[in-house]
């Protein structure tokens, strides 16, 4: 290959450098990073070799920037000596500013006059410079000084530095008004550092011209944009920041949260500290503990400017994690109360407040550490302090103790320090509740449900404070299907945990509220859903409509009923029922009846099929009351024709205490499952009821429900009732919640999407199903024209609060009690505080 020719620049640049350009090259690099002193001592040693090198900037220049970096990091025995060396090589002026800057510093202000006077009256002070002689006489508080140079030397002084003495000297003479004009006059700094709006804005508020220094320092939102990246005035400099605060004390505005702070500048430190003293008393005027701790916190404590705080930094945590509590602000009291516990000796009353906020909080590595404190100071203090501690108060405290450091451990996933924990909380007190419920949460787990709702009944009846083992206890009940023992525990054991009325709760079994749907997708969905839940604890009533689902073939027809295959359903369903009791035959037979009646298609043999279980609910009447009304209530959704019913109702009210409730409770049945012209079909007979008997309030509820929810008819017959149940407190009033929870589920249902059309695993029409939901929850509200109009944002508000289909991630566990997974049940979830 032939020799490549390195080009001409190259060849230049690969020539050796002169010592005079390798000096250089040196000091550049050195300068540009701020190193003063290694700068100076190369030149040293090339200035030995070779007395006259010659270099920028000179060195006099380089030991004034050497200087003024040690004035600026504070270091003022170092920075003297520099500027002194700077002044000696014959920089004038800067030399002298930056030193007699330093004397002042070190509080050597004679010493500054010493410096400048003698360069002053020589004339070896540049004019620029004629201020700072000025400047230190005025700080001598020699005006009169000043005064004569002003009237026999005023050409020594530059016009700028002339009208800021003029206006300086007016100020101490009390004529802000002439200052003011002197000030307007400045158009560029006298001095490094010093701006002409310092002394215009500070005049202005003597003059208490407050709108004029707030436009100045952009206080004012309009005024804000006038500067660049529409950051206002007063963030340029430390001392327009302090002149914002002064205006902030004497008008109140702006609010103090509403005030900028240079956070990247060191010079402002100071301000920013003032700052954080006035929002912390402000926030003490007001009452406002809770703010003033954050204003506090943002204090550096190394700082001994204001010593009084550290004083009453203890009682301000104490009381604002207090208010912060009240407030619902769980973040904060914790950030407060784990200050305070760190700083202040170990506090037992403190110590429990903060188990409860770190609970509340779920920062259960700090609340492991702060149960382990406590742990080893109670065993100190038993031994310490004998005499205060009974027997039975030891371990009973002990033990709960080590029983929620076991919660603690296995809300962190350790299963085996947990089940330590429990272990050692049931050697302190075998009889402990706090353990013995503990012991049936593991039961719980491990599906011995007969030994976890006795296990758990035990540790609630012996004072058992834990939340979780109440709600454990009753969801257990409730998913054994024994809704009325969930019932006994609340109404045992509910006060102590805030569950204060059980009574006023609507709870609807899981099939009645499947069978109340009208709607065979809704139907087949939820028995899928509940059947899923239940496992094999499945209630005979929910197991007989699974049966009617798996034995449905085809699809829904136009009016949404289904075709049934009988010769697969009809021997499961007589073998459900060979194993059961009466009373769960009834609920079980009334399943079977109401699936044929609202959702079988009237196929061949549909009808022979649902008499043949009337005629069981009919046998079952004799022993069992209950069957008579199922009986009824599947009677009334059968037939259209009022008259057929006229006997068998007859009968069973003849022999009823109350005719007229009884009545009512058949008619608030079938209406739930009723369409609106099925559920007319016992409004004759409540009429005549109500006839002899106006202000029975569940007749009128009952007469109210024969009608289209919500039209005039039902609201007045439902009003007149509640109004006359409300009164005398009828027990009524529990029908009435139950009506508001059936209507809540049946406007809920109307705008769900058609469950065969939503699939959302594809969400191809979605726009579609979007559409048609708000069409039903908008669609009577607004004009067609309008609704079109605004589809597009209510598309996009809806899908905002859509749920994420299909994300395991956000499923609970799968045992529904807040259990992490495999053991011990954590704290439940709460909100937190941004």
């Amino acid at each position: 290959m032939a020799k490549q020719r390195l080009p001409k620049r190259e060849l230049a640049s690969s020539a050796p450098l002169s010592p005079q350009e390798k000096l250089q090259a040196q000091l550049n690099s050195l300068l540009k990073q701020e190193k003063y002193r290694q700068a100076l001592e190369e030149i040293r040693k090339a200035q030995r070799t070779q007395p006259d090198v010659k270099f920028t900037p000179s060195e006099a220049e380089i030991w004034l920037l050497r200087g003024k970096q040690e004035f600026q990091k504070g270091d003022l025995k170092q920075a003297d000596p520099s500027l002194r060396q700077a002044l000696g090589l014959g920089l004038l002026g800067e030399s002298h500013y930056w030193l007699a800057k330093t004397l002042l510093a070190a509080n050597r202000l004679d010493a500054a006059i010493a410096l400048i006077r003698p360069a002053f009256e020589a004339g070896t002070l540049p004019k620029d410079y004629s201020i700072c002689y000025a400047k230190l006489l005025l700080l001598q508080g020699d005006t009169a000084a000043v005064e004569q140079l002003l009237s026999q030397q005023s050409k020594r002084f530059p016009a700028a530095q002339q009208h800021w003495l003029r206006g300086v000297l007016a100020l101490k003479a009390e004529q802000p008004d002439v200052a003011l004009a002197a000030f307007q006059k400045l158009k560029r700094p006298v001095t490094p550092g010093d701006r002409p709006a310092i002394w215009q804005v500070y005049t202005q508020q003597i003059l208490k011209n407050w709108d004029a220094a707030a436009a100045q320092l952009g206080l004012k939102s309009s005024a804000q944009w006038a500067f660049s990246f529409g950051r206002p005035a007063y963030t340029e400099h430390p001392l327009l920041h302090r002149l914002a605060l002064l205006q902030h004390l004497e008008t109140g505005e702006p609010p103090m949260e509403q005030i900028l702070f240079n956070q990247t500048n060191p010079a402002f430190s100071g301000t920013a500290e003032v700052a954080h003293i006035l929002s912390l008393l402000e926030d003490l005027g007001k009452n406002n503990s809770h703010e003033a701790a954050h204003a506090m916190l943002r204090l550096d404590r190394r700082s001994s400017k204001f010593p009084e705080v550290a004083v009453l930094r203890p009682a301000l945590l104490a009381m604002a994690g207090e208010q912060s509590m009240t407030q619902g602000e769980v973040n904060c009291a914790a950030e407060f109360w784990q200050l305070l516990q760190q700083e202040q000796p170990f506090e037992p009353q403190l110590a429990v407040n903060l188990m409860k906020v770190l609970d509340l909080n779920e920062d259960y590595q700090a609340l492991q550490r702060l149960l382990t404190r406590i742990i080893k100071w109670l065993e100190q203090d038993f031994k310490q302090n004998p005499q205060s501690w009974s027997d039975d108060r030891r371990k009973a405290t002990l033990s709960y103790a080590h029983c929620r450091l076991a919660d603690t451990w296995m809300a962190l996933g350790k299963q085996r320090a947990a089940l330590g924990e429990l272990q050692t909380a049931e050697r302190i007190d075998p009889q402990s509740p706090e353990a013995i419920g503990r012991r049936g949460l593991i039961a719980v787990l491990e599906e011995r449900h007969d030994e976890a709702t006795q296990l758990l009944t035990q540790a609630l009846e012996g004072g058992c404070r834990t939340e979780e083992i109440y709600s454990v206890l009753v969801d257990t009940w409730k998913t054994l299907g024994n809704s009325a023992a969930a019932l006994e525990v609340r109404r045992r054991f509910g006060k102590k945990f805030g569950d204060l009325n059980p009574e006023a709760d609507v709870e609807v079994l899981p099939w009645v509220e499947a069978l109340s749907t009208r709607s065979y997708p809704l139907f087949s969905h939820l028995v899928e859903s509940h059947s899923a839940q239940a496992g094999s604890k499945l209630s005979s009533p929910l197991r007989a409509c699974q049966i009617f689902v798996e034995a449905v073939e085809g699809e829904p027809n136009s009016g949404g009923n289904v075709s049934l295959n009988q010769a697969q359903a009809v021997p499961e369903w007589e073998a459900l029922l060979q194993g059961l009791a009466a009373p769960e035959q009834v609920q079980t037979v009334e399943a079977i009846a109401l699936s044929l009646v609202l959702f079988a298609k009237r196929e061949k043999g549909i009808a022979a099929l649902i008499s043949q279980y009337t005629v069981k609910l009919i046998a079952l009447g004799d022993q069992q009351p209950a069957a008579r009304t199922a009986n009824l209530v599947v009677l009334a959704l059968k037939e259209r024709d009022s008259k057929k019913l006229q006997l068998p109702l007859q009968s069973y009210l003849g022999i009823q205490p109350q005719p007229g409730n009884a009545l009512a409770e058949i008619q608030l049945r079938v209406r739930r499952f009723a369409n609106n012209a099925q559920a007319q079909v016992l409004r004759p007979f409540i009429e005549t009821a109500l006839g002899k008997e106006p202000q029975n309030p569940l007749l009128l509820l009952a007469q109210a429900t024969t009608y289209p929810a919500y039209s005039p008819s039902y609201e007045k017959f439902r009003q007149e009732g509640f109004e006359i149940a409300r009164r005398i407190q009828d027990k009524s009033l529990q029908a009435f919640r139950e009506e508001e929870a059936f209507l809540t589920a049946q406007e809920a249902q109307e705008f769900l999407p058609d469950l065969d059309a939503f699939n959302p695993m594809g969400m191809g029409n979605i726009d579609k199903l979007l559409e048609d939901m708000i069409r039903k929850m908008f669609g009577s509200k607004m004009s067609p024209a309008e609704l079109q109009r605004m589809l597009p944002e209510l598309k996009r508000m809806v899908m905002n609060d859509m749920p994420s289909f299909g994300s395991e991630d956000d499923e609970d566990d799968s045992f529904g009690f807040g259990f992490p997974s495999g053991g011990l049940p954590s704290r439940p979830g709460r909100r937190k505080r941004k």
